[in-house]
C-alpha cells in the first residue's frame, strides 16, 4: 500500500482523515480484508421494472465473476421457480461462484422440504432467515433452529449454513443477544446482521455490528444486508464494517425492492478508496456491469447516480477569471480518477454559465474557428434549440398498479 493510501497517483486524492489514529481508533474491529457477496440476482428480482431472464443473468453473472466476485445470492429455489431455474443453470454452466440459497425459518414444519430443493437446485450453501414478525414467533422459530442445523450438516456434508434475524434495528437487545447465543450454539457457520426496511441510521449500524462481532467466534464470517428507505444503505453498510462485518450484500446500481438495496459500485469503490480494504474486485469493469444491469433490467439509474451515473464524471464548462474550472481548477485534486471505475471525465456544454461568452469563446478558438461576439451569440442560440429538443427513452411499462390488473381481469373474463 502506498504511504499516502489518501493520495493515490492515477487512482484517488481523498481525504487523509480516514487514516488518522483518531478515526481509525474508533473502528477497531474493522477488517482489512471485505468479501463481496452480489445479491443482484435476487433483489433484482424484487426491483419492479427489473426484470431480467435467467439466460440474461447468467451472462451478467458471467461479467460478475470475471470482476472478481465469488459468492452469489440465488434467491429462495423452494420459492420462486425462476430462482430455482437460474440456480441450476448456475449451477451446471461451470461457472466458479459460490451459491447462497435462503429460506425462512418460519416455516418451522417443512423446512426439510426447503432445504432439499434449494441443493437439488444447486446451491453451495444455505441461508436461514429468522423473522421477526413479532417475539413469540422469532422464539418459535429459534426453538426449531438447532434441527434445521442439524439436518442440513447431517444430510449435506460440507454445507454452510448463515443465519440472521429480520429487522435486527427494531428488536431489543436481550432478544438479539439470546438469538445470537442460541444459534452459534446450533452449530450455524456464518452470521449475518439485517436492516431488511432500512430503519437504522449509520451510528445504530456500527453500534449493533460491534455488538455482535464481539460475541462471534474470531474466525467467523459475518455478513451485512441493508436496504435503501431512507437513502443510507451504502453508508449503513461501510458502518457494518467498520463494526466488524468481513462480508457485504451488494446489488448493481443499488437495484432492490421499494428503495433499493445498498449499491455494489458505490461500497466496493468507498471500501477500496476510503478505507483501504481489500475488496478483490476489478473495480475498471464496474461501469460496464452498471450498463449491463440497465440494459437487461431496463430500469435507468438516476444521471447523478455516484460512480456509474451518466452526471457522475460529467463537468460543466466554466471559465472564471481566465481560469478553466473544468480542467485546471478541478483535475490537479480529482477525488476519484473515472478511468478506475471504467469511464472518463467529459466536459458539458449545458449547466448555467456553460453557455456564457467565455466557454464558448474558448471552444471556438480551440477549434479555429471565427471568434465574434456575432459567432459566439449564434453558438448560444443553437445550443440553446438542441437543449430544448425532447429526448425519448422507450422501456417496457413497469407495473400495473392494484386496480389496473383487478380492471385487466374483468375485462378478460367478462371476454
Amino acid at each position: 500500500m502506498s504511504n499516502k493510501p489518501w493520495d493515490v497517483e492515477h487512482k484517488w486524492c481523498i481525504s487523509h482523515f480516514g487514516w488518522a489514529d483518531e478515526v481509525r481508533s474508533q473502528m477497531p474491529l474493522m477488517p482489512k480484508k471485505v468479501t463481496v457477496r452480489d445479491v443482484t440476482f435476487r433483489e433484482g428480482d424484487d426491483c419492479v421494472g427489473c426484470r431480467v431472464t435467467v439466460p440474461q443473468k447468467l451472462e451478467m453473472l458471467q461479467l460478475a465473476v470475471e470482476m472478481g466476485v465469488e459468492e452469489i445470492d440465488v434467491g429462495g429455489p423452494s420459492m420462486h421457480k425462476h430462482q430455482y431455474d437460474f440456480c441450476k443453470l448456475v449451477a451446471n454452466s461451470g461457472v466458479k461462484v459460490r451459491k447462497t440459497a435462503r429460506f425462512f425459518a418460519n416455516n418451522t414444519k417443512n423446512y426439510k422440504k426447503d432445504v432439499d430443493i434449494c441443493v437439488e437446485a444447486g446451491c453451495d450453501n444455505l441461508r436461514i432467515i429468522l423473522m421477526f414478525l413479532h417475539e413469540k414467533t422469532l422464539l418459535e422459530q429459534l426453538a426449531a433452529f438447532p434441527e434445521m442445523v442439524d439436518y442440513i450438516h447431517s444430510q449435506y456434508n460440507g454445507m454452510e449454513v448463515c443465519f440472521g434475524m429480520s429487522d435486527i434495528p427494531r428488536a431489543s437487545m436481550d432478544l438479539i443477544r439470546k438469538l445470537y447465543s442460541e444459534c452459534l450454539a446450533a452449530g450455524a457457520d456464518k452470521a449475518g446482521i439485517f436492516d431488511t426496511f432500512g430503519v437504522a441510521n449509520s451510528a445504530t449500524m456500527r453500534y449493533l455490528s460491534s455488538v455482535i462481532k464481539k460475541m462471534l467466534p474470531p474466525d467467523m464470517k459475518f455478513m451485512t444486508h441493508c436496504h435503501n428507505t431512507f437513502g443510507l444503505a451504502t453508508a449503513n453498510t461501510l458502518a457494518c464494517v467498520e463494526g466488524g462485518c468481513d462480508e457485504v450484500d451488494v446489488v448493481i446500481n443499488g437495484y432492490g425492492d421499494e428503495a433499493g438495496n445498498a449499491s455494489y459500485e458505490e461500497v466496493i469503490v468507498s471500501l477500496e478508496a476510503l478505507y483501504g480494504i481489500e475488496t478483490g474486485i476489478n473495480l475498471k469493469m464496474m461501469k460496464a456491469y452498471s450498463e449491463m444491469g440497465v440494459k437487461y433490467g431496463k430500469v435507468p439509474i438516476q444521471p447523478h447516480k455516484a460512480i456509474v451515473g451518466q452526471n457522475a464524471f460529467l463537468r460543466p464548462m466554466y471559465i472564471w477569471g481566465g481560469i478553466d474550472m473544468a480542467k485546471e481548477s478541478w483535475f490537479l485534486h480529482e477525488p476519484l480518477n473515472p478511468e478506475i471505475v471504467g469511464t472518463h471525465s467529459t466536459v458539458a456544454f449545458g449547466p448555467e454559465g456553460s453557455l456564457d461568452p467565455e466557454p464558448i469563446e474558448k471552444k471556438l478558438k480551440e477549434l479555429n474557428l471565427p471568434c465574434t461576439p456575432e459567432t459566439i451569440v449564434r453558438c448560444r442560440e443553437a445550443a440553446e434549440a438542441e437543449l430544448a429538443k425532447e429526448t425519448t427513452v422507450k422501456y417496457p411499462r413497469w407495473f400495473l398498479s392494484e386496480s389496473d390488473f383487478e380492471d385487466l381481469c374483468k375485462k378478460v373474463l367478462a371476454s
